[in-house]
């Protein structure tokens, strides 16, 4: 089994947007999530994740406020699935970052 870290990022629109989805044959443990408020003004966020196996939405935060230029770092890990994904919300556009670190393995298909 290989192993790659990775991170991304994405300023959160006012819509759900997919912030990161565990790539075909890929499970993830997710390392930290980064939250920043990029304004002067307080802002709400929200987070879920998508459980591929079950088609279901669970809720990580919801609408959590975050102090101007501040930011949150979560550091508890989630363990995902192949096309499991998490994705987040603003209350307002482009006012919130949110940066994944993740740690994927490979998993290859039996056949």
């Amino acid at each position: 089994m290989s192993t790659k870290n990775r991170t991304v990022a994405l300023e959160l629109g006012t819509s759900n947007s997919d912030i990161y989805t565990v790539p075909n044959n890929y499970e993830t443990q997710v390392k930290s999530i980064f939250i920043s408020n990029l304004t002067g003004n307080q802002v709400t966020f929200s987070l879920d994740w998508y459980d591929s196996s079950t088609t279901t939405y669970y809720t990580i935060t919801e609408a959590t406020k975050l102090l101007p230029n501040a930011i949150i770092q979560i550091t508890e890990s989630l363990w995902l699935e192949e096309a499991d994904k998490i994705r987040g919300l603003a209350s307002a556009t482009s006012s919130v970052s949110i940066s994944i670190n993740v740690e994927e393995d490979y998993i290859p298909r039996q056949i």
